[in-house]
């Protein structure tokens, strides 16, 4: 079993910086959270949630959500408090029959990461460009 500890995920400036997300309590039950701290105000922080279920009786697929949050601030007067002008955010889901076995599980996750960097995502993203 995995420990929590901090996440380093690179960002997509033209000179990539790593953002180190740091393991922190979760204000809701069940739910695992990082914050990255780059950013000094609270409002402005990175958040990254985790949240895990596993296999049971009413469900018969363990399931894990990731849920990137990048809050965009910005300054309503010259020298006045900050608010939040938006939030990107990301979503992965993975959904798992508890009969999937172990190669099953390592084909769906290399595709994902493969369908991440492709290039007809990348153009989505980056460009706004729509698929028809």
């Amino acid at each position: 079993m995995a420990a929590k500890g901090d996440i380093t995920l690179t960002d997509g400036a033209s000179t990539p910086v790593n953002r180190v997300y740091k393991a922190t309590q979760s204000l809701v039950a069940g739910v695992l959270a990082w914050v990255d701290r780059t950013q000094s105000i609270a409002l402005a922080q990175n958040r990254l949630t985790l949240v895990q279920r596993a296999a049971s009786k009413q469900a018969r697929s363990n399931k894990l959500s990731w849920k990137l949050e990048c809050p965009i601030i910005e300054q309503t007067a010259a020298f006045g408090p900050y608010s939040l002008a938006y939030t990107n955010i990301g979503n992965l889901e993975l959904v798992f029959h508890e009969r999937a076995t172990l190669q099953e599980r390592k084909d769906m996750l290399f595709q994902i990461r493969d369908l991440i960097n492709e290039a007809i995502t990348t153009n989505m993203v980056v460009d706004l460009d729509f698929i028809y």
